[in-house]
């Protein structure tokens, strides 16, 4: 079963089983429920962007053969 599957199944108001015992018997990891992936900014994006078009740009840079 997959992380998000795990996670669907999870009810935070159960009136018996706290998170942590239901994230113990489901094998998740506890930190995965507060981690939210963060997309790239627009300025790394462009940094990106620009390395690669300096690394694909001479084919010969850096070089020294």
């Amino acid at each position: 079963m997959s992380v998000m599957q795990k996670r669907a199944l999870l009810d935070p108001t159960h009136p018996q089983l706290r998170i942590w015992r239901q994230c113990a018997r489901l094998g998740l990891v506890r930190s995965t429920l507060y981690d939210q992936p963060l997309g790239d900014s627009a300025e790394n994006l462009q940094l990106m962007r620009l390395f690669d078009e300096q690394y694909t740009a001479p084919p010969f840079f850096g070089y020294a053969g």
